[in-house]
């Protein structure tokens, strides 16, 4: 079984609003006190993690899809 990054990007997205959810709620219910800011930080410092795999993903999909070889065709007039 092969795991791609683009879901392990997205596995980071979930893991990053659950630290927020989670946190809120905990404060909400006074089980807690943890900083709103700090779990803010936090979450998206889980999904920046994986910000290149995602701006390389956008650019693939803007500039063109992968070729034959895995290389990314550019597209011009003849394939656009």
């Amino acid at each position: 079984m092969e795991i791609k990054m683009k879901t392990v990007s997205n596995i980071a997205a979930g893991v990053g609003l659950c630290i927020v959810v989670v946190s809120f709620v905990l404060n909400a219910t006074g089980l807690a006190h943890i900083n709103m800011n700090d779990a803010l930080k936090a979450g998206g410092f889980v999904k920046a993690v994986f910000l290149p795999v995602d701006a390389s993903l956008w650019i693939t999909h803007i500039f063109g899809g992968q070729g034959p070889g895995g290389g990314i065709i550019l597209r011009d007039d003849n394939n656009a």
